[in-house]
């Protein structure tokens, strides 16, 4: 009898075409699909909550599957993290579901976290997770022009190219920045020592965006805007300008896509 399953996903996204299979390269989707599909004997699409691009990596991806198999989430589990012999893709959790349930549609907030470095160069354990930038950055303005953020809204001038979509208005829950403390005792932490045997200086910022939905590159395209407001190429007020254009030359770079993770899905 069939049987819908949710799967929470965590993976390292720098070897990978983002989530969604393609015909000539490696995605996660493909990965999943084709290694469960060997375990339960059929092949079963699988939906994800949101379709990560190109190196972007997740936390807590979440996504939806029916099978026609008598093995139990557990089993699958242990089975299917088994397979995945690469270790940047492990399946955190697996639960049967109500019919019908699809983890892309049923999803009410999804946030994701935009990692930057500023500084000296980073520690190499955080270089596939951060976006390094060794410009001073002022993290004031960067807060202050957040709050533009919130709200439903046209988020034209977020949009990356080759994106369909009917409507770009999009709502944003929470967004927040703000520089994180790190544990200069754990390895992946600190930076690589300099010449003189010093760790350089630098800081951990990080933003925080919930929304019920996102543009493609939008995030990206807002972490971009933010460090060129804290480099002073825009003022914090410039924020509430670039929405109201709808005008994506008129917002700022497109941060690259390592430093970003999809953090959560809530339903």
């Amino acid at each position: 009898m069939p049987r819908t399953l949710k799967l929470t996903i965590a993976y390292d996204g720098s070897a990978y075409a983002g989530w969604q299979r393609q015909a000539n390269a490696s995605s996660i989707q493909a990965v999943l699909e084709d290694e469960i599909a060997t375990i339960v004997g059929a092949a079963n699409p699988l939906v994800a909550a949101g379709r990560t691009d190109a190196g972007v990596h997740a936390a807590a991806q979440v996504a939806s599957i029916t099978i026609d198999h008598p093995i139990s989430c557990a089993e699958l589990l242990k089975a299917l993290n088994a397979r995945l012999k690469t270790g940047d893709i492990r399946i955190r959790s697996i639960e049967e579901v109500f019919d019908r349930f699809d983890a892309r549609i049923f999803a009410k907030r999804k946030t994701y976290r935009y990692a930057i470095w500023n500084g000296g160069p980073p520690s190499p354990f955080l270089r596939h997770v951060t976006w390094h930038v060794p410009y001073a950055l002022e993290l004031q303005p960067m807060v202050a022009a957040t709050a533009a953020l919130v709200g439903e809204q046209d988020f034209a001038a977020f949009k990356g190219r080759g994106s369909d979509v009917k409507t770009t208005v999009r709502r944003v829950l929470s967004a927040e920045i703000r520089e994180i403390a790190l544990d200069l005792d754990h390895p992946a932490a600190v930076s690589p020592l300099d010449a003189a045997g010093t760790a350089p200086e630098g800081r951990l910022l990080r933003l925080e965006i919930s929304g019920t939905g996102f543009l493609r590159h939008m995030v990206r395209t807002i972490a971009g805007t933010l460090v060129d407001i804290g480099r002073g190429h825009f003022e914090a007020a410039d924020m509430r300008r670039i929405i109201d254009s709808r005008d994506r030359a008129a917002a700022g770079q497109t941060a690259p896509p390592h430093g970003l993770m999809l953090w959560r899905v809530d339903y």
